[in-house]
């Protein structure tokens, strides 16, 4: 049995009203990537909006034709050889985020073609991971963003994040920060930048919020700098965290031994695939240093973080919503928790 094609596609999903409020179309468009093998059994995978038509044409091309006869099994002999053809010196981009949604799709033939669920053949820690839920997006009002994460709370999320520095001054978004924790009294609340600050406002607002009982500040500073997180991190109580949609297993690396964060946040869909994210685990594990899910894709990450020993929290990513919609099947939540699938591949299909 062989690889026979590989077949991608870009996804442009009209976005729901959370989605809508926080970056529209664009943070709805999607790389689909199916691998078909030479016995008619396929795989799916995905990855994010970034370069997405690149990422698709190097699926359909390059990597179709070069793939084309290897064993779907023998993920890293087809790992090794795309790198050495398409990206012997090792940058990332493209190449990284075609690598994730290909890898994925043959994590999902290998669950298949063994008749397990992915999580269970990655080591089977858990049958469930806690979740939380990004729903503070940054165009609603004061009174939309309280009656968002209560909502979720209420529907059994285990935590509530609200994105910052997203055009509100550093003292409107303490102000909201302050509404929020009130209104949700002693529930798990994170943060995150989306690496909008320099050190310098990082700082403010997290002084600013210090008695908040901030779960952790993801992505704080600019362009992800590691010298930088480390400065942060010494500077501060709250905790730190990211990588989200870091693509190069040396950043993992010299964030984890200079200390620059509290929590990774590795994501299958733009790291690599699931090939990759278990190295990341290993690593954070390693260290000592916890791992909560984060960038959305969460049933594309649900198989790492259940499956290894070191998963932590998954994200329910409300910009996603209308996402989940283009799902054949998808993991279930229930008890603040997403399940994984009694099926065999990643447990999630998208439809045709």
């Amino acid at each position: 049995m062989t690889i026979f094609t590989i077949q991608a596609a870009v996804e442009h999903i009209k976005p729901e009203r959370a989605a809508d409020a926080y970056a529209g179309l664009e943070s709805l468009t999607y790389v689909r990537c199916k691998v078909t093998t030479s016995e008619g059994v396929s795989g799916c995978g995905v990855t994010g909006r970034f370069l997405s038509a690149e990422v698709a044409h190097l699926l359909n091309g390059g990597f179709a034709e070069a793939a084309k006869g290897l064993d779907p099994l023998d993920i890293e002999a087809v790992t090794l050889a795309l790198a050495k053809k398409f990206n012997p010196r090792q940058s990332t981009g493209v190449f990284v985020s075609a690598m994730s949604a290909l890898d994925l799709a043959l994590w999902d033939i290998k669950g298949k073609l063994l008749n397990q669920p992915v999580a269970k053949l990655i080591g089977g820690a858990r049958n469930a991971v806690p979740a939380y839920a990004t729903v503070g997006l940054p165009a609603f009002t004061e009174t939309e963003l309280i009656h968002a994460c209560t909502t979720a709370l209420t529907a059994g999320f285990h935590g509530v994040k609200i994105l910052v520095g997203a055009g509100r001054s550093i003292t409107e978004d303490a102000q909201r920060i302050r509404a929020v924790r009130a209104a949700i009294d002693r529930a798990s609340l994170m943060l995150d930048a989306n690496c909008a600050y320099t050190v310098a406002e990082a700082k403010r607002l997290a002084t600013l919020v210090a008695d908040c009982d901030v779960a952790f500040f993801e992505e704080p500073v600019r362009g992800n700098d590691i010298a930088s997180l480390a400065e942060l991190r010494r500077a501060i109580s709250i905790p730190l965290a990211s990588g989200q949609m870091i693509q190069s297993p040396v950043w993992f690396r010299d964030a984890l031994t200079t200390g620059a964060l509290d929590i990774l946040q590795p994501n299958a869909a733009f790291c690599g695939g699931l090939s990759a994210m278990l190295r990341i685990l290993a690593m954070a594990e390693a260290h000592g240093i916890p791992v909560t899910g984060a960038g959305g894709y969460e049933a594309a990450n649900l198989p790492a973080m259940a499956g290894h020993t070191h998963g932590g929290m998954l994200e329910v990513h409300g910009a996603h919503a209308a996402l989940r919609t283009r799902f054949a099947t998808h993991p279930d939540f229930r008890e603040g928790s997403l399940h994984v699938a009694d099926l065999p591949g990643l447990g999630f299909s998208l439809l045709d």
